[in-house]
């Protein structure tokens, strides 16, 4: 199998993150236009933002956690060479949880979906890591 493969799902997670940088920024750059919140936020964090930016702030926090062991995997499978297609099936399957779960943050915010969509994309990543080691 093409090892390149392995760098889409990757890629599409990159994707995201941007996406949820322009959406942050986005957010708070409103709420200083709407008086809602000063600049001098932007410089510590120390000021408690309206609901809708710490939501948007959070949810692109989210982005650096859980995904840093699938950047890891990702980078792995390449430098090892041994792609499969479970592998590259379990990938997409993890990008696209992530997907979900910002959009569920994002728009309704419903708790025991939003858990539901992390730890099934948690569990798809624990998969790829087993897969991975017992193929070493």
């Amino acid at each position: 199998m093409d090892n390149s493969l392995i760098v889409y799902p990757a890629f599409s997670m990159v994707c995201l993150t941007f996406i949820l940088y322009i959406k942050n920024r986005l957010d708070v750059g409103r709420a200083i236009k709407e008086k809602k919140l000063e600049l001098k936020y932007v410089k510590l964090y120390n000021i408690d933002p309206p609901d809708y930016v710490d939501l948007s702030r959070q949810t692109l926090k989210n982005q650096f956690e859980s995904p840093i062991l699938f950047y890891v995997l990702v980078c792995m499978l390449f430098v090892n060479n041994n792609l499969t297609n479970l592998d590259l099936v379990l990938a997409w399957i993890y990008a696209i949880s992530r997907y979900l779960h910002a959009y569920v943050r994002l728009s309704r915010n419903y708790i025991p979906h939003r858990a539901l969509i992390f730890t099934l994309g948690l569990v798809i990543l624990l998969v790829s890591w087993v897969s991975f080691l017992t193929k070493l």
